[in-house]
């Protein structure tokens, strides 16, 4: 009972915080969109590379902001709206913004969409924090090849699967019962949040996400969609 007063004390003292944080956060964001907005009104004069990055800025830019009404939006228990999605089309958006991480870290995020699979009934901004948080994990999984794959498929059972795979350094076997629990992460600076929040996500919406990782060799992360007729 002491250890989980204290654990409740703690969420207490970091969500005060978050909120803190948040309140800090929307002004220089808001000058930086700002920014970006008057760098956009000259992109006639700027080359495709330069035009590609603001538009990148612009997208994350446009991600935090959601994150933060997505917090305020959870202080107060509104519900969020549902949107009819494309996976493939979600995906694209990620992958766009995710881009010049992965150019950075010399890697390429190849997608392999089957075409023509059914939309699902979720709401898009969620679904796009979930895919983002797995994509900056396989980048980030020190990757011996150069190739992220994306794909997605219709399965027998009619259910619709996403999955991405690395080559990176894999997760250890003490750890692969924990990576979905809060708090928990073997990176040097994470949260250990992204994964559990990936997981709540999709639990709101009868979706499985689950993985398979050998050490040296990579990690696939699937999610399975249930489709209702």
């Amino acid at each position: 009972m002491e250890k989980d007063e204290i654990f409740s004390n703690r969420l207490s003292i970091l969500g005060k915080l978050a909120a803190s944080l948040i309140h800090e956060i929307r002004s220089p964001l808001s000058v930086i969109k700002m920014n970006l907005d008057y760098l956009s009104m000259n992109d006639s004069t700027m080359s495709d590379d330069y035009i590609e990055s603001i538009n990148s800025c612009k997208e994350s830019v446009n991600r935090m902001n959601y994150i933060i009404s997505n917090f305020s939006s959870f202080a107060k228990k509104i519900p969020k709206e549902d949107d009819l999605v494309s996976i493939n089309e979600l995906t694209q958006v990620a992958v766009k913004v995710a881009q010049i991480e992965a150019r950075m870290q010399g890697l390429q995020i190849v997608c392999d969409f089957q075409q023509n699979i059914p939309n699902i009934r979720i709401c898009k901004d969620k679904l796009l924090q979930v895919f983002l948080n797995l994509i900056y994990n396989a980048i980030e999984a020190k990757n011996k090849h150069k190739v992220i794959m994306i794909k997605s498929y219709l399965r027998d059972d009619n259910s619709l699967i996403w999955e991405i795979s690395d080559s990176g350094v894999g997760i250890e076997e003490n750890s692969r019962e924990k990576i979905f629990s809060e708090f928990y992460t073997s990176k040097e600076n994470g949260t250990g949040l992204g994964l559990n929040v990936c997981k709540s996500i999709l639990d709101e919406y009868n979706a499985v996400i689950d993985y398979e990782s050998e050490v040296n060799v990579g990690t696939r992360f699937f999610i399975i969609f249930p489709i209702k007729e």
